[in-house]
């Protein structure tokens, strides 16, 4: 949107809802300008468009609410929670041996709610897991990651690359010190971590974990 653009639709902003009467008209069209800078004039008109014949409350639009009608027409929509916990019960059948493979299958948001690969297969192998409560966890997880994702989609380019800048530096700084912390054992502890890290997905399965497992498969 340009600043003339933006005068266009502040006009019919004004036409369409009288008690629009900003103070300063020129600093109305500065900031509608910086929130709207990265969208197109048909993608605002569509979105006024249905704003004018979706909301009931006689008020004009914020820049924000346009922006919300235009993610809402034009990204996909999220799974639900249930359909979400449907691809993680799946993935906790196979993961007692297949983490890592069932992990990288699931959706990215799916994947944050869940955490780790390590997550999937501490469920399959838990004894005394419990579908209901794993269930009801992973869902309020997965409502947070799905907000949150929402909220960076709307921010300006460069404030989402700045959040994955953020996001990429902590990631790099853990498994840094994750490293630091093993390079300072004595090299006989680093070796066994390595071989644990190396077998972590041969363990032997209890018997009862695997009967367990084979129940939750044929339901």
């Amino acid at each position: 949107m340009t600043r003339e653009d933006v005068q266009d639709l502040l006009a019919m902003v004004q036409a369409t809802y009288p008690n629009y009467n900003p103070p300063s008209r020129t600093a109305a069209v500065n900031a509608w300008t910086m929130a709207l800078e990265e969208y197109s004039k048909d993608e605002i008109a569509m979105a006024f468009k249905v704003y004018m014949q979706t909301n009931t409350s006689g008020f004009a639009p914020a820049p924000g609410q346009l922006i919300d009608k235009i993610h809402s027409i034009t990204k996909p929509q999220e799974l639900n929670e249930m359909e979400a916990w449907a691809l993680v019960s799946k993935a906790i059948r196979n993961s007692a041996y297949n983490s890592v493979e069932e992990y990288a299958k699931l959706p990215p948001v799916v994947q944050k709610a869940v955490g780790l690969p390590s997550q999937l297969r501490i469920w399959a192998l838990d004894e005394d897991f419990n579908e209901q409560v794993v269930m009801s966890q992973f869902q309020r997880c997965y409502r947070t990651e799905v907000a949150r994702a929402q909220e960076i989609a709307k921010m300006p380019t460069e404030v989402r690359q700045l959040v994955q800048n953020i996001a990429q530096g902590c990631s790099t700084e853990i498994d840094d010190l994750r490293k630091h912390a093993i390079s300072s054992l004595p090299a006989r502890n680093v070796s066994e971590i390595k071989i644990l890290e190396d077998k972590s997905e041969s363990v032997p399965m209890p018997d009862r974990i695997r009967e367990k497992i084979e129940k939750m498969k044929n339901r």
